[in-house]
């Protein structure tokens, strides 16, 4: 845990409560190592009311970038939902990060915006993205 909220402060400067994520009932939390090192982590919250999964971020350090990283945690994270008999995964991107572009090339679909969601003035919209895990 210590380890995970230092490269936050120190890469991502998320203000998120990891403690609480990962001993979350309802969270699945994912972390990756390369060398004996954290290379990154990601993970999903389920609303049982819907049967959906939303994405927690997908950090992945810096010097673990342009490794596959992030597809390998997005195809653990479809592996679980799937176990779980989630019916569609959730995620939600700045519009001018690149993980938007990495979302699409998985196989998302833009499914909504919100140009208010940031505190940035109107300069970035989050997007949000769906990707169905169980097809009508």
């Amino acid at each position: 845990m210590p380890e995970i909220e230092r490269l936050n402060n120190k890469y991502f400067h998320e203000i998120r409560d990891f403690k609480k994520i990962i001993e979350g009932r309802d969270n699945h939390f994912f972390v990756g190592k390369k060398d004996g090192k954290i290379a990154g982590f990601s993970g999903f919250h389920v609303f049982q009311w819907n049967n959906t999964a939303r994405i927690i971020d997908v950090f992945i350090h810096p010097q673990s970038r342009r490794e596959g990283n992030a597809t390998k945690f997005f195809k653990k994270i479809k592996e679980e939902a799937r176990k779980l008999g989630i019916r569609t995964i959730i995620a939600e991107a700045p519009s001018l990060n690149p993980v938007l572009s990495f979302y699409l090339k998985n196989g998302f679909r833009v499914c909504g915006f919100n140009d208010r969601y940031y505190a940035n003035d109107g300069k970035e919209m989050a997007i949000f993205l769906s990707f169905d895990i169980i097809s009508k």
